[in-house]
């Protein structure tokens, strides 16, 4: 195990070149979204969005994000909000009800339609983005329904549920619940493998992370971390797994094959504070991490996992992903 030093203060806020056009950042603290741009690193447009955008999804041709409004001190959320990324503009906003609080959302497969779970109806839904209609109610009857990863032909959706313990299976055609099973205390954190063998639940309460079967929904293994591991994040390859420490302030890099730790990105030396969100560049050269607290989103190098950029973001940034499309604002020249 290596617990990497991060570079000089400047490598933090020199711009480097990157892959793709832009980074969308759901900033859940103040109901904004922001877009940078990775080539400068500049956050070129902030929109308000509805309140408390934990999460996010991206259409496959990536011209459009489509943020929930989730749950807040006197709020429920009821509403999907659609912008278009090459202008940074709101197009429309998708009303939701009789389903609340929606949080976890992915879009599925090349298809017109997210799935989202709605928290307070205690069910996931598939919602058609074009049409703006709710298309499927998958009811899971669990506490909590938080959080969703799909599979990687979208078939499945593996949804945690932390008031219940539990991860319930989701047939994403017909929208039904094929099984749910136990998990460890206060499940969140979720994500598939990319070759589809397995799923990776992070249990916040017990302090842990389960490996199940995506198949059979069997254990493989559990991984004691010892903290709350608030995301899993494969990458592409589906070599490398990140974990995000929320109270420590830390990454940590598992070998996704022996499941032991190969790095430690220690982001305290930057001030960066409850990383709630991880995600990898689709060639797999970065990784980028939200921070609540911090108004920053964090670059990581991958070959090396240093850190080579903090971008500016809004309070509470969390939900996270990337778009090949440039945003070019309306209103700024």
């Amino acid at each position: 195990m290596k617990t990497l030093r991060l570079a000089a203060l400047i490598m933090a806020v020199l711009p480097t070149a990157s892959f793709a056009d832009t980074l969308i950042v759901a900033n859940k603290y103040e109901g904004t979204v922001s877009f940078i741009d990775l080539d400068s690193g500049a956050e070129v447009a902030r929109r308000a969005t509805g309140p408390s955008p934990h999460e996010l999804a991206l259409s496959p041709d990536q011209t459009l994000a489509v943020v929930v409004s989730y749950l807040e001190d006197g709020y429920i959320g009821r509403e999907l909000n659609v912008f278009d990324v090459a202008s940074t503009e709101l197009i429309r906003t998708i009303d939701i009800e009789p389903h609340l609080a929606p949080h976890g959302i992915s879009w599925i497969g090349d298809s017109n339609s997210v799935i989202v779970t709605t928290e307070e109806t205690r069910d996931v839904i598939r919602v058609d983005v074009e049409l703006g209609t709710v298309e499927g109610v998958a009811v899971t009857d669990q506490i909590g329904s938080h959080l969703l990863a799909l599979s990687p032909d979208a078939s499945r959706a593996y949804v945690t549920s932390r008031g219940s313990d539990t991860v319930s299976v989701i047939d994403t055609a017909e929208m039904t619940t094929l099984e749910t099973i136990e998990a460890n205390k206060g499940p969140e954190a979720v994500f598939v493998s990319p070759d589809g063998k397995e799923v990776w639940v992070g249990n916040n309460q017990s302090e842990n992370i389960i490996i199940f079967d995506a198949q059979s929904m069997d254990r493989i293994e559990t991984i004691e971390m010892g903290f709350v591991p608030i995301r899993v994040r494969f990458n592409p390859a589906g070599d490398r797994v990140a974990i995000a420490d929320l109270h420590g302030n830390r990454v940590l890099i598992y070998d996704a094959a022996d499941r032991s730790e190969a790095a430690v990105v220690d982001l305290n030396e930057f001030d960066i504070e409850r990383p709630p969100s991880l995600l990898f560049s689709p060639d797999g050269a970065h990784l980028y991490v939200g921070s609540e607290l911090s108004e920053k989103v964090v670059e990581i190098e991958t070959s090396d996992w240093t850190v080579t950029r903090l971008l500016e973001a809004g309070a509470g940034a969390d939900g996270l992903e990337i778009s090949s499309v440039k945003a070019k604002p309306n209103d700024v020249n």
